[in-house]
């Protein structure tokens, strides 16, 4: 048993993306183009400091990819998951509502977008990755359900993540594409999730009597508050309403507004690039290296382990 084609889920990419070099910004990269210029004969020669800032900016350019300490650990965690069969999964009421709502985000897209969008349903694999974009029509596109109106990107101008930033880099490498787009969409929260928000708001709060009922006006103030943030149709109030008769209708005149579609779609755009893909793969060749050194290092008693996977594993 070894990793050497051990394939990253694009998900889980970010965790060993820690030791990739930044590059230059544009005006270190001028910097350094015009002391080289210099240090090699053409203009005036340079300063003491300026053949400091030169070695520095040239040090930087040619910084090799590395593992970091945090990288170790996570691929240290990833060996002893694959030997015992085993893995912790996330569980959040983010990715919940992601999932629940993922055909209503991409419809609710398609309409803003005028263009119909269909759920990608094929697993690709190549050589480093083994991934499900949602949508691959032209171009890459992971769609994100906001949790609630407080997380929703309205005002951001770039994609603050850098996990969905490599995320997108390892689709477009495994369907060869070379745009992408990460789509925050604010779509209802089901009712089942906004009561459990409600609920943490009890524990917290105290807004509910023993009999379930909304203790005074300051309570109704902030049940109303805590529904708005996660119900943003008319529709959606009015499911939530019927459904729950400690909440009525009535308490919302006046305070909520359905927000269009066209305002609950957040598009970044973003772009394949050949250096990061080629920083993709050189860190996952670093990571099964370390790896496989993980599992050559693992004392005798934990060896076991090994030989129960090959010779007793249930298929």
């Amino acid at each position: 048993m070894n990793f050497d084609n051990y394939l990253f889920r694009p998900h889980a990419v970010v965790n060993i993306m820690g030791g990739v070099p930044k590059p230059l910004t544009a005006n270190q990269e001028k910097t350094l183009n015009e002391l080289k210029i210099r240090h090699e004969g053409d203009g005036k020669p340079l300063t003491l400091n300026q053949v400091k800032t030169l070695g520095g900016l040239l040090e930087r350019k040619d910084a090799k990819c590395t593992l970091t300490d945090a990288a170790k650990k996570y691929l240290e965690k990833l060996v002893f998951e694959e030997l015992t069969k085993r893995s912790s999964k996330i569980q959040a009421k983010y990715l919940d509502k992601g999932l629940v709502q993922e055909d209503k985000s991409i419809t609710t897209y398609s309409n803003v977008l005028d263009k119909l969008l269909l759920k990608n349903k094929e697993r690709r694999t190549n050589k480093y990755f083994s991934g499900e974009c949602d949508n691959s029509q032209g171009k890459i596109r992971d769609i994100k359900s906001s949790w609630s109106y407080e997380t929703f990107p309205l005002m951001d101008t770039k994609i603050n993540n850098k996990g969905y930033i490599w995320q997108l880099d390892c689709y477009m490498d495994l369907w060869d594409l070379k745009e992408s787009e990460l789509v925050y969409v604010l779509v209802d929260t089901p009712n089942k999730l906004v009561n459990d928000e409600i609920k943490r708001l009890d524990w917290k709060h105290n807004v509910l009597d023993q009999e379930g009922n909304v203790r005074n006006e300051q309570s109704k103030e902030l049940i109303v508050e805590t529904v708005c943030n996660h119900i943003f149709t008319l529709k959606g109030l009015e499911s939530f309403c019927e459904n729950n008769s400690f909440v009525e209708l009535e308490w919302f005149e006046g305070v909520f507004i359905e927000i269009p579609e066209e305002m609950r779609v957040k598009v970044f755009q973003h772009n394949y690039c050949e250096i990061r893909n080629r920083q993709l793969k050189e860190m996952i060749d670093l990571a099964r290296d370390y790896m496989n050194e993980v599992l050559l290092s693992i004392p005798e008693n934990q060896k076991k382990l090994i030989e129960l996977k090959s010779t007793k594993s249930v298929a």
